[in-house]
């Protein structure tokens, strides 16, 4: 069926596309508006076009699944400046990219936030032991004794 539902819906899109599209040309160039129909964020609104293409409300999904159909309305939308159908998705895969570089970021920012501590640590032993090392050396200075010490591995 998918394969006689594209031909079907072509022979009737096309000449409601060519309408919509000498409708926005007649328009002044300088302040032209959408012919499309559209939703209120600037999406196509592929159920306006469904209705007056006289499909089916449950034939909408073709449009976002047939890219064959969703592709010639896309052209218009752009010229139109609108979102094609479809943006949302892309829109959400944006979003999830952003997430996961967020989730990526913050797990990044952990681990070096743990080295950070580590390495505080490891400084704070260290300058410990610069601490013991001058006294024993100011000791030595003062004295003249060596004191031996024995180190714990």
């Amino acid at each position: 069926m998918s394969k006689t539902v594209v031909p079907e819906i072509l022979s009737k899109l096309e000449p409601y596309l060519e309408e919509i599209d000498k409708l926005y040309e007649a328009q002044p160039e300088n302040s032209r508006l959408p012919t499309l129909p559209y939703t209120c964020d600037g999406k196509v609104n592929v159920r306006q076009i469904t209705l007056a293409i006289g499909l089916r409300q449950s034939q909408e999904q073709h449009f976002f699944k047939k890219p064959e159909l969703a592709s010639v309305i896309n052209a218009i939308a752009r010229i139109q400046g609108l979102k094609p159908i479809g943006s949302r998705f892309l829109d959400d895969a944006a979003d999830a990219v952003v997430t996961a570089r967020l989730a990526r970021i913050s797990s990044d920012k952990n681990d070096l936030a743990r080295t950070l501590a580590a390495k505080e640590a490891e400084i704070e032993a260290l300058r410990a032991e610069v601490r013991s090392l001058k006294a024993k050396l100011q000791f030595f200075e003062n004295t003249g004794l060596v004191i031996r010490t024995y180190e714990h591995s």
